[in-house]
Order: C-alpha cells, then sequence, then structure tokens
C-alpha cells in the first residue's frame, strides 16, 4: 500500500452534507462527476446506478468522496455506534478543539460528549455525528 487515497461517505441529503463539509470543515470540491454505465453498475453491484459524487478536499490535501445516488436504492438505514463492527468514524486534527466543538455545537451538531483529555494525555477528543450517519472524531493535539 502506497497510502489511503480517500474516505466515501453516502449521503442522502447532500444539501446537508455540503453544508457540513464545506461551509463547517473547510472542505473545497477537488472534482465533481455523474457516474453512471456498466462500471459503476458493477462497482457499486447496484443495476442502473446514477451517483453524483465531489471529491472534496482540505488544506492539507486530505480527500473525502461523498456520493449521491440520484436514485438511490431502498436500504434500511444502518445504526452505526462507535463500537459497532467495520468502519465507523474518520478522525480529524484540530488546531483548536474547544473552538471547533462550539461552532459546531452552534449548528446544531450532535456529540458524544464535551471534549476530553485522552487517557494517556497526549490529546484532547471527542465525537460527533455527521450528517451521513457516520462519526467524525475530532483531535487536538497537545504539546508537551
Amino acid at each position: 500500500m502506497i497510502k489511503i487515497r480517500h474516505v466515501g461517505l453516502v449521503t442522502k441529503n447532500l444539501k446537508e452534507s455540503m453544508r457540513f463539509w464545506k461551509k463547517y470543515l473547510k472542505f473545497n470540491i477537488k472534482k465533481e462527476m455523474n457516474e453512471n454505465g456498466d462500471l459503476i453498475d458493477k462497482i457499486m453491484l447496484y443495476k442502473n446506478a446514477n451517483v453524483q459524487t465531489y471529491k472534496l478536499k482540505d488544506t492539507n490535501n486530505n480527500l473525502l468522496e461523498l456520493l449521491y445516488f440520484k436514485n438511490s436504492p431502498k436500504t434500511k438505514n444502518l445504526k452505526i455506534k462507535p463500537y459497532t463492527n467495520g468502519f465507523t468514524h474518520i478522525s480529524v486534527t484540530v488546531k483548536n478543539i474547544n473552538k471547533t466543538y462550539d461552532f459546531l455545537k452552534s449548528k446544531k451538531v450532535k456529540f458524544n460528549s464535551k471534549p476530553e483529555k485522552s487517557a494517556d494525555g497526549n490529546v484532547m477528543m471527542t465525537y460527533c455525528k455527521t450528517p451521513e450517519g457516520a462519526y467524525l472524531e475530532l483531535v487536538q493535539d497537545l504539546k508537551k
């Protein structure tokens, strides 16, 4: 493996997801595509898939891919918990966790707790819910 290329999140509410990732967390659109046809059908295991994809980039060139299915298949909403098997969260490092927490809280973002110091004392951290139903871990490195 060379590196992690991007993280993909499927959204049912594109407007809400874009507000969260672009306006609140300062990601910018790097690339936008409408994807359909045989290849995307095979990859997604969904016949006649019609998906709008947005590659979002932050100031450190980290990539997040938002996928919005224009003809979304009928599926049950997964109830992801921090302890669910499989991928459960994305973790980002922030400069000032309390400022970020207060800002997101003012935008009605739901948090599991206030920022707390980690067991080893190296970071402050907290989890919040993303519009897609996943968790975002906010971490601030503490200088010793």
